[in-house]
C-alpha cells in the first residue's frame, strides 16, 4: 500500500471514529472532471458483504487525493452507527453549515449559498458574495427519519474570489426584450391525458454578457470542453457494409493504480477543439459503423456534435429532418481516441416507440411575437459568472430563463410546464 493511501485511510479512521469498523476494500477512481478520490468501504465489525452490496450501516467514504477533503460519503440504508456528535442534526442549519465548512475549507456567503431546506435534505450551490456560478458546484446533504445524517455530497466547481472579474450588474429585463423573439421555439410535448403531442412556446435559455447585451452564449458552449464541436453534417453512403458492428464494452468509471495516481501518471490531455482533419476521420468512421449497424438509414441521420470526455469520444447523432418533439430518435456513440472506430453507442428508439401512438399536434393557431409577447412578463433574469475555460475566470453574465412557462399554440393559454 503506498504510503499516501495508508495515511488517507487513518486519518478518515480517526476523523470519523470508525473504531468499530473494518476497512472492507479501497479504490482510486479518477472523476469526470479528472479528480481523483480514494473510495473505501467501511463495514461494522462482523458484518459480511453480500455479492456487490454492503450491508445496511456500512459507510461508503470518498476523499479527494490531493485536498485530502471529503467528497462523499453514503450510510447505507440511511443507518448511521457513528457516534452522534460528529454530525449536525437537520434542525440546526447554522451547525449544518459549520460541519459543511470544515469539511470543505470553503466559505459560507461567500463560496456557497443555500438554495433548498426540506427536513430530509439541504442543498448549496457555489456562488461567490452569493452570487450563483455557472457551471458550478453543488453540496447536498441528506438525513434519515431521525433526522441524523446519512448522506453528503460534493461535486463540481467552487470559486474564490481572485478568480471573478468584478463589475457591477448593468442588465435590465429591457435588454433581453429584443432577444425573445428569437428564442421563442415552439415545441411538441406528449400529453398522456389526451395521447398526443402539444405544442407549446417556449423560451430556450441563454446568457448575455453584462458588458455587451448583443453578445450571446448557450449553455452548450459553458457546460462543455474546449474540445465540443458543434456541426451539422448529414451521413449518407451509397451502399452498406456487410460486416456486423461489434460493441465492445466500455470503461467508464476508471480506477487507477497507486502508482499512477501518485506519481502524475494520470494527468488530463488537454482539451482543445478538434482539427478539421480529425473530424473528416471521425465521420468516416461513424458512417461505416452506421452502413453496417443501420445500413438502410442513409441520409437519415446527422452528426451533431463531438466532444472528449471520460476517456472517448462522444458523438451526438439526431435525426437530418428537424423535429419539434422533445422526445425523438438520437444516438450517443463512442469513439476510441486513438483509432477514431466507434466502439458503443445508445440508441433512444426504446424511449420514441412508448409515443408511437400519440396523435400529431395540430397546426399552431398562434404566431411566435404574441407568444413572446405572453412569456416576456415571465422571464428570469439572473446575474451569474460564467467560466471562462480559455482565460480560467469568471465573467457576468445575465442568465436568461422562462422554463416554468409556456403558451400553448392553439389556445394562446399561458401554462406552467410539467405541473
Amino acid at each position: 500500500m503506498h504510503p499516501t493511501t495508508e495515511e488517507m485511510i487513518k486519518n478518515t479512521r480517526e476523523q470519523f471514529q470508525l473504531n468499530d469498523f473494518y476497512l472492507e476494500s479501497f479504490d482510486l477512481i479518477k472523476q469526470d472532471d479528472d479528480q481523483i478520490a480514494l473510495s473505501m468501504n467501511w463495514l461494522p465489525n462482523g458484518a459480511i458483504k453480500e455479492g456487490d452490496s454492503n450491508p445496511a450501516g456500512a459507510v461508503e467514504i470518498s476523499v479527494d487525493i490531493h485536498t485530502k477533503m471529503l467528497i462523499d460519503m453514503v450510510f447505507v440504508d440511511e443507518k448511521n452507527l457513528l457516534p452522534e456528535e460528529l454530525f449536525p442534526r437537520v434542525d440546526n442549519l447554522e451547525a449544518v453549515i459549520d460541519w459543511i465548512e470544515g469539511q470543505t475549507q470553503l466559505e459560507y456567503g461567500r463560496q456557497f449559498k443555500l438554495v433548498k431546506e426540506t427536513k430530509e435534505a439541504i442543498e448549496f450551490h457555489a456562488a461567490v458574495d452569493n452570487m450563483k456560478l455557472f457551471p458550478g458546484g453543488v453540496i447536498r446533504i441528506h438525513f434519515n427519519e431521525a433526522g441524523i445524517l446519512s448522506s453528503f455530497l460534493v461535486h463540481g466547481a467552487f470559486a474564490d474570489e481572485s478568480q471573478i472579474q468584478w463589475e457591477p450588474f448593468n442588465l435590465v429585463d429591457e435588454a433581453v426584450h429584443p432577444l425573445l423573439t428569437d428564442h421563442c421555439k415552439l415545441i411538441e410535448v406528449p400529453d398522456e391525458s389526451t395521447n398526443s403531442w402539444k405544442p407549446l412556446y417556449v423560451i430556450s435559455s441563454f446568457l448575455i454578457h453584462n458588458q455587451d447585451p448583443n453578445s450571446i452564449i448557450y449553455f452548450d458552449e459553458v457546460e462543455n470542453n474546449l474540445s465540443y464541436t458543434p456541426l451539422d453534417i448529414t451521413l449518407t453512403w451509397q451502399e452498406p457494409l456487410t460486416e456486423p458492428f461489434e460493441k465492445k464494452e466500455l470503461h467508464l468509471q476508471r480506477t487507477v493504480t497507486e502508482e499512477e495516481a501518485f506519481q502524475n501518471k494520470t494527468a488530463p490531455i488537454e482539451a482543445k477543439p478538434f482539427s478539421n482533419d480529425k473530424i473528416n476521420q471521425i465521420v468516416i468512421e461513424i458512417t461505416n459503423m452506421m452502413r453496417r449497424e443501420f445500413p438502410s438509414d442513409s441520409g437519415f441521420w446527422r452528426l451533431t456534435s463531438v466532444k472528449q470526455e471520460q476517456g472517448y469520444i462522444l458523438a451526438s447523432l439526431a435525426p437530418a429532418a428537424e423535429t419539434r418533439k422533445v422526445v425523438y430518435p438520437s444516438l450517443t456513440l463512442w469513439i476510441d481516441p486513438d483509432t477514431l472506430e466507434v466502439n458503443n453507442y445508445m440508441d433512444t428508439k426504446p424511449l420514441v416507440e412508448a409515443f408511437d401512438f400519440f396523435e400529431e399536434a395540430e397546426a399552431p393557431k398562434v404566431d411566435t411575437d404574441t407568444a413572446a409577447k405572453l412569456l416576456y412578463e415571465h422571464i428570469e433574469l439572473e446575474p451569474v459568472y460564467v467560466y471562462n475555460q480559455q482565460t480560467k475566470m469568471y465573467q457576468l453574465y445575465g442568465k436568461v430563463n422562462s422554463d416554468i412557462y409556456g403558451v400553448d399554440a392553439i389556445t394562446g393559454e399561458l401554462s406552467t410546464i410539467n405541473e
